[in-house]
């Protein structure tokens, strides 16, 4: 059996702020092709986690590696897409419009001149396409509701085809009805197109039901499950005690 090629590794990675400790001695491999969530309680280094896989953080010990590369070394940018947890946190009259935010993570390809040729207004259109909102290309950014523009934020990914995408808390602040549309993407986008995903997220019920696999945080460590055989209630327990109910949102 082929082994899958490895996107994210942590070898005892060891992180905090000051005399805290938040992570201890945590492992994870993450292969190709899987769709992982990052759940957890406030302040259990979800977000931190990611930022170590990105090499946005610097561990106190251990060494983290992607797409086989350490990260310290690791250049090919292009090839990572990452949605932050503030991302919408911008001016709403900023005056850009749909395909010029998309297009603007394109500069880098564009050469000395950034002139917008025909080979890049095609990938824009092909990732508005993927995301559904080729209607909205000349619509302004700050006109969207928050669904709409965390569809525009993943095309903005989407137009360098990346192998991997990480997501930090995605669906803040977006109704029910566009998480669902949400979770359909990112299924078309890991099982259709092959893209690994990574998305740190507190809803817990949820993530269980639309990841392949789980990693768990509590207590400075790491506890990784396949999300068909985890049992979030049981996870709840021990983080939070006997008495916390899992409450299952209309997804």
């Amino acid at each position: 059996m082929k082994t899958l090629s490895e996107v994210v590794k942590l070898e005892k990675v060891t992180f905090g702020y000051d005399e805290i400790t938040l992570l201890k001695d945590v492992d994870l491999n993450i292969h190709k092709g899987q769709f992982w969530g990052i759940v957890g309680p406030n302040g259990s280094a979800k977000s931190t986690l990611l930022k170590l896989m990105l090499g946005l953080l610097k561990p106190h010990s251990g060494s983290c590696s992607l797409l086989g590369t350490p990260v310290k070394q690791f250049r090919q940018w292009d090839r990572i897409g990452y949605i932050p947890q503030n991302v919408r946190e911008f001016n709403m009259g900023f005056p850009a419009t749909v395909q010029e935010m998309v297009s603007a993570n394109l500069i880098s390809q564009m050469g000395t001149f950034k002139w917008m040729t025909s080979k890049y207004r095609k990938k824009v259109r092909e990732s508005l396409q993927i995301v559904g909102m080729q209607d909205y290309a000349t619509r302004r950014i700050g006109q969207l509701s928050g669904g709409q523009q965390q569809r525009v934020f993943i095309a903005r990914t989407l137009v360098n085809s990346p192998k991997v995408i990480f997501m930090d808390e995605p669906l803040v602040g977006v109704d029910v009805e566009s998480q669902e549309k949400f979770y359909d993407l990112m299924e078309k986008l890991n099982q259709q197109m092959g893209i690994t995903l990574v998305m740190v997220s507190h809803d817990i019920g949820v993530v269980s039901e639309r990841t392949s696999h789980i990693a768990c945080m509590g207590k400075e460590k790491l506890f990784v499950h396949d999300a068909k055989t985890f049992k979030p209630e049981e996870y709840l327990e021990s983080v939070y005690g006997e008495k916390t109910r899992l409450v299952h949102h209309a997804h």
